[in-house]
């Protein structure tokens, strides 16, 4: 069984919907799709719980407005009469709205439930269209069903042990079966509606690969990869064909955007690569992250705001930071054999990164 995982900008219109529809009816062995809400809409979910703990009704209900009109275009480009579960979903989204006052705790909490409209809004589209479009059996699924956290509102934790007896629940997935379900959310014991932190939907992804047997879970992305540096940030980054866990971990703690940090938790667990590739180019190859012999030297860097971090193995600072010290004037901020984290004095950091690049390139190529 393989899983995969679709994120917000893979399905932020009815263009990329299509396009996600195409990827997975070309791969038969694709179980269960877990789906992100679609580009920018977690966002505008905050927007709008905003204004409503500001008691500010028509801004609410403008924002609310435009957010449901930007999905029904998608559902009329794409042909679909779905009209009253978007009515169902806008009216809960109002009564969530109008709720959104107490304390801090219980605002955190009411974020959650309003949080989870927009994963259940693109994989309400996203099964629809293919239902009508794929030769499997296609069946939405809400993961609050089988996935079980703590009540740490916002930033959740899921309960392996509770999940995995739940997801019995979803009965046997056949090879006709085309699951499809949201990531980001999941409920508490009692049934609360919870979420995993920004950007879960990849660790919701793993979790399903974890309690499912998964041979695969494949994190669909606009980039074809785990790069040597953010491609959006240095246009010379190269993509790593393979990667092992604890590097592809390191960079995420640091700051590298294409996965969430706690992704890898249940695939190391269970020993199942995950593979990262891009819905703009399919057909390349990505980067598969799995339990792999470890190389020394430096693979990758990762930057958050100030700070620069080059991850590797047995990185030793006569090697490493001697020869930095040529190029620019840092400060060490962290060391240790596997991640040398610097910040960066009296220059860009982008300009830095630019600079130390090719070093890191060279040794991946030795």
């Amino acid at each position: 069984m393989r899983i995969f995982k679709f994120g917000g900008s893979s399905v932020k219109d009815a263009t990329a919907m299509k396009r996600v529809a195409n990827i997975i009816s070309s791969h038969e062995k694709c179980r269960v799709v877990v789906v992100s809400a679609t580009k920018s809409t977690t966002n505008e979910l905050e927007v709008i719980a905003n204004a409503s703990t500001l008691s500010e009704v028509n801004l609410t209900e403008k924002l609310i407005q435009k957010l449901m009109n930007r999905h029904r275009d998608i559902t009329r480009e794409l042909e679909l009469d779905i009209e009253l579960s978007l009515f169902e979903i806008e009216s809960e989204l109002f009564e969530i709205s109008k709720s959104m006052n107490g304390d801090g705790k219980v605002i955190s909490k009411k974020m959650d439930s309003l949080y989870s409209i927009g994963e259940r809004l693109s994989s309400l589209i996203l099964s629809r269209y293919l239902q009508r479009v794929s030769s499997k059996n296609v069946i939405l699924k809400d993961i609050r069903e089988v996935l079980r956290t703590n009540d740490q509102w916002n930033l959740a934790s899921p309960l392996i042990g509770e999940t995995l007896k739940n997801i019995a629940k979803w009965g046997e997935i056949s090879e006709s079966d085309l699951i499809i379900t949201q990531g980001f959310i999941g409920s508490t014991m009692t049934g609360e509606t919870t979420t995993l932190g920004r950007e879960g939907s990849d660790f919701s992804a793993t979790i399903l690969g974890e309690v499912l047997d998964a041979s695969e879970v494949t994190i669909w992305t606009d980039v074809a990869g785990v790069a040597t540096c953010d491609p959006r940030v240095l246009s010379s980054a190269r993509f790593i064909p393979l990667l092992n866990y604890k590097h592809a971990a390191l960079l995420a703690h640091f700051g590298a955007k294409v996965l969430f940090e706690r992704t890898l938790e249940p695939a190391i667990r269970k020993k199942f690569p995950v593979l990262v590739k891009s819905t703009l180019s399919p057909a390349e190859s990505g980067t598969r992250i799995h339990e792999l012999p470890i190389k020394s030297g430096p693979i990758g860097l990762a930057i958050d705001k100030d700070i620069l971090t080059i991850v590797g193995e047995k990185l030793l600072a006569k090697d490493i930071i001697l020869p930095l010290k040529e190029l620019s004037e840092f400060e060490i901020y962290k060391q240790t054999d596997e991640y040398i984290s610097l910040k960066i004095l009296n220059e860009d950091i982008e300009v830095f990164a630019e600079k130390i690049h090719p070093w890191i390139l060279e040794y991946l190529h030795n």
